[in-house]
C-alpha cells in the first residue's frame, strides 16, 4: 500500500471530525479518545525508551481518563446505536480498563521467577510501558469503531492505524538499540580514546589498532568477497543453463547463507589455522565465505530484475554477450548489487564468533596491519570489555566501543543508500 493512499485517508478522516455540519459530541469524543490514545501509545513508547517509570499517581489518572472516555463512548452507543451486540467487546474492554486502573499501580517492582526455575525479572516500568501502548492502540481501535458505527469504514480506518503503526513498531527496537548506544557511548568518545592503545584491561586508553584492524577486515572482505560474489551471480544469471546443477548451487549457497558463524569459525580454525598460524588473513578468508552468499543471492536478484527486452535488443543490435552483460545488464543492476555487497561488509564488520579462533587479541597486534600477523578487532574488544565489566573500570569504554562500531555498520548502510540511489535506473 503506498504512502500517498494511506495520506489520504488520513486526511478524509481528520476533515470528516472536522467538519462543522458533523461536529456533533459524537465526533468530539471519538477524535479526544483518539488524540489521548496516542498520547498514550507515545508516553509508553518513550518511558521503554527512557527506561522511567511514570508513577503510580500519574499511571491511575491516566488510566482513569482512558476508561471514563471508553465507557462514556459505550454508553453512547448503546443509548443511540442499533449495534448493541457488538459493544460487548467494547465493554469487556471498559471492564479491563477498571479493574487495570486499581490493579496495575499496586504491581511490585519487579518479579522473580528464581522459583520456578526460570531467571528471571520483569520490571515494573516495562509492563506498564507496554500495557499503556496496548491499551492505546485498542482504545483507537474502539473509537473508530464508536465514530463509524461498527460499519466497514471503521474497519477501514483501523487497518489504516495498524499498517502505520506497524512501520512504527518495526523502527521501535532499531529506536531503541541506537537511542540507548547512542546516549550511553557518545560521552566515551575523546580525541584519546581514537587514538590510544589499550591499557590497563581496556579500562584506560583507545581503540586504534581496534579500528585499524576492522578496517582491514573491511577492506579485506570486499577485495575477495565482491568479485566473487558478483562474478558468481552473472555466471548464475546470464550463463549458467537452467538445470540440476544450478538449482544445487543455489541450494547450497541459500544454506551457506542459513550457518551459524561460529560454525565458520570453527572451520576456518581446522583448516586455516594450521596452514597461516594466527593472523588476519583467517579472518578475511572466514568473513568473505560468510558474506559471500548475502552477495551472491542480492547481486542475482538485482540482475534478475533488468527486463529481458534489453537484453534481446542489445543483441539485435550485434552485441556480444559479454558487451550486453557489461554495459546494458550490470549498470541498471548496480543499486542492487552495491546493496547487497555493502550489506554484507557490514555483517563481516560485526561478526565476532568467526574470528574468536583465527588470530583475533585484546592487545599487543602490530600498528601497521600484517595479513600473515595477529590482528585486534572492534567487535572482538567489545566482547572482551564485556568479560571484564566488573572486575575493571571498562563500561565506559565498552559503550563507546559500541557506538564506534554501531557508527561503522550504519555508516556502511548509509553509503550503500546514496549510491543506490544515485545509480537507480528506471525502467
Amino acid at each position: 500500500m503506498e504512502w500517498s493512499t494511506i495520506k489520504n485517508q488520513l486526511v478524509c478522516f481528520v476533515e470528516t471530525i472536522t467538519d462543522k455540519e458533523k461536529f456533533t459530541p459524537k465526533n468530539v469524543l471519538a477524535s479526544i479518545t483518539i488524540i489521548y490514545s496516542l498520547f498514550l501509545i507515545l508516553i509508553g513508547f518513550i518511558s521503554t525508551v527512557l527506561n522511567v517509570y511514570i508513577g503510580d499517581g500519574l499511571l491511575q489518572i491516566f488510566l482513569l481518563l482512558i476508561t471514563s472516555l471508553i465507557l462514556i463512548q459505550s454508553i453512547y452507543a448503546f443509548i443511540k446505536s442499533n449495534v448493541r451486540l457488538k459493544l460487548l467487546s467494547m465493554i469487556l474492554f471498559s471492564i479491563i480498563l477498571i479493574l487495570s486502573t486499581y490493579y496495575l499501580p499496586a504491581l511490585p517492582p519487579s518479579y522473580d521467577l528464581r522459583s520456578y526455575d526460570i531467571s528471571a525479572a520483569f520490571l515494573k516500568f516495562l509492563i506498564v510501558s507496554i500495557f499503556l501502548m496496548v491499551i492505546g492502540i485498542l482504545s483507537v481501535n474502539y473509537s473508530f469503531k464508536f465514530l463509524y458505527d461498527f460499519g466497514r469504514k471503521s474497519k477501514q480506518y483501523s487497518a489504516y492505524f495498524i499498517l502505520i503503526l506497524s512501520v512504527i513498531l518495526v523502527l521501535y527496537p532499531l529506536f531503541i538499540i541506537v537511542s540507548t548506544i547512542l546516549v550511553n557511548g557518545a560521552t566515551g568518545i575523546t580525541w584519546e580514546f581514537l587514538t590510544e592503545d589499550v591499557s590497563r584491561h581496556g579500562a584506560e586508553g583507545g581503540i586504534v589498532k581496534n579500528i585499524i584492524g576492522t578496517i582491514s577486515l573491511i577492506l579485506g572482505v570486499g577485495v575477495c568477497a565482491l568479485p566473487l560474489g558478483i562474478g558468481a551471480a552473472v555466471y548464475l544469471t546470464e550463463y549458467a543453463k537452467g538445470g540440476i546443477i544450478v538449482r544445487i548451487i543455489r541450494i547450497t549457497v541459500d544454506i551457506l547463507q542459513g550457518i551459524p558463524s561460529i560454525v565458520f569459525g570453527l572451520f576456518a580454525y581446522a583448516l586455516l589455522v594450521s596452514i597461516f598460524g594466527f593472523c588476519l588473513l583467517n579472518g578475511i578468508l572466514v568473513l568473505t565465505f560468510l558474506t559471500l552468499p548475502i552477495i551472491i543471492r542480492t547481486s542475482e536478484e538485482a540482475i534478475l530484475s533488468v527486463p529481458k527486452s534489453i537484453r534481446e535488443g542489445s543483441y539485435a543490435l550485434g552485441a556480444s554477450k559479454w558487451q550486453t552483460i557489461k554495459r546494458i545488464v550490470l549498470p541498471p543492476a548496480l543499486p542492487g548489487i552495491i546493496t547487497g555487497g555493502v550489506l554484507g561488509l557490514g555483517r563481516a564488520a560485526g561478526e565476532t564468533a568467526p574470528i574468536l579462533f583465527l588470530g583475533a587479541v585484546f592487545i599487543g597486534a602490530p600498528a601497521i596491519p600484517d595479513l600473515f600477523a595477529p590482528f585486534q578487532a572492534l567487535p572482538y574488544h567489545l566482547l572482551q570489555l564485556i568479560y571484564y565489566i566488573g572486575a575493571y573500570e571498562v563500561e565506559q569504554n565498552a559503550w563507546a566501543t559500541a557506538f564506534l562500531l554501531l557508527s561503522i555498520v550504519l555508516g556502511l548502510n548509509a553509503i550503500a543508500i546514496i549510491l543506490r540511489e544515485k545509480f537507480r535506473i528506471e525502467f
